[in-house]
Order: structure tokens, then C-alpha cells, then sequence
């Protein structure tokens, strides 16, 4: 399985060995028709994938029909493979950009993104050649993403002003 986090188990949900999902894709549209996945190194048929809201999902899973079974697995990632997650136009894979070289419009290479921490916005850290450093993904960057080339590229004047440098 080319595995990519989609989740961790909240709590149970009910007494039938639902899981209450925290998601971490962009939409549920992205991975509802996931038909495996993987929680604490097992593989599960998918029975039945239901959204909630925007950031949570239930998920029936063959195998587990116990309330019990599903305490034990509170906060375990939940994996499916990358081939059953349908990506919008222009979306990526944090994991395919991580290792990208950072480049500025005005052609200077800068570093290469360390880490992406997501949440409301999206933070990129860098390892520079001044040292490690960490970014916004705002809008005013006008970001180009290209994964294929492993490369990303961003406006220079607003990267100046919302980069901040560690020691």
C-alpha cells in the first residue's frame, strides 16, 4: 500500500464498532470512495464512509463490530492508498512536495521545504542557506507548485515579508 494519512480515530462512534474519524484530507469528496484502509499496522475492508461535517467522519470497517476494540484505537492514524484518493485540480500531496527546492520569482533559489504543517493556513519550513526558516502559504505569494519538478516558487517581495528566521 503507497499509504497516505487520511485521518485519526477519534473515539468510538455507537456500539457497533464505528469510528469516529478526524479527517485530514481537503474535502470528504477526496477519499470517500476509499474501499481499504490501515489503522495500527492492519488492513480493513471499508463496510460503510460517511461524512459528518467538513472535519470529521464515521467509518464501519469489516472486522470490528466492538465498542471496546475501538477505545484501544483512539488516536491511531488511519492510511489509504494514494491511488484511491481523488485529488482536485491543482491539489497535491503535502508528502510530494516536501524535498522541493523554494525559488523565488526572481529566479534565486532559496532552500528546500523541510516540513508543511497544515491547519487554517498551511506553514512551510525551510532549510536555508541563512539557516532554517518558516512561511505563511498565503495567498499574496502567488505559489507555484509544480510536483513533478519538485519545485516551488513564490512571489519575492511578499516571501521578504512574511519570512521568519530561526537563530
Amino acid at each position: 500500500m503507497n499509504k497516505i494519512e487520511i485521518g485519526a480515530v477519534a473515539k468510538p462512534q455507537g456500539i457497533k464498532g464505528e469510528l469516529k474519524i478526524r479527517l485530514f484530507a481537503d474535502s470528504f469528496d477526496s477519499i470517500k470512495n476509499v474501499t481499504e484502509v490501515e489503522i495500527n499496522s492492519v488492513i480493513y475492508k471499508v463496510e460503510n464512509f460517511r461524512a459528518i461535517n467538513a472535519d470529521e467522519a464515521i467509518l464501519k470497517v469489516e472486522g470490528i463490530d466492538d465498542r471496546n476494540f475501538v477505545e484501544t484505537l483512539r488516536r491511531c492514524e488511519v492510511y489509504a492508498d494514494r491511488s484511491q484518493i481523488v485529488l482536485e485540480e491543482g491539489r497535491y500531496f503535502i508528502t510530494d512536495v516536501i524535498g522541493s527546492d523554494l525559488y523565488l520569482d526572481s529566479g534565486k533559489k532559496i532552500g528546500v521545504v523541510r516540513e508543511i504543517v497544515s491547519g487554517n493556513v498551511d506553514y512551510y519550513y525551510l532549510d536555508t542557506y541563512e539557516g532554517k526558516a518558516v512561511f505563511p502559504l498565503i495567498p499574496e505569494l502567488e505559489v507555484n507548485i509544480d510536483v513533478e519538478n519538485k519545485k516551488v516558487t513564490v512571489k519575492a517581495k511578499k516571501f521578504t515579508e512574511v519570512v521568519m528566521y530561526e537563530d
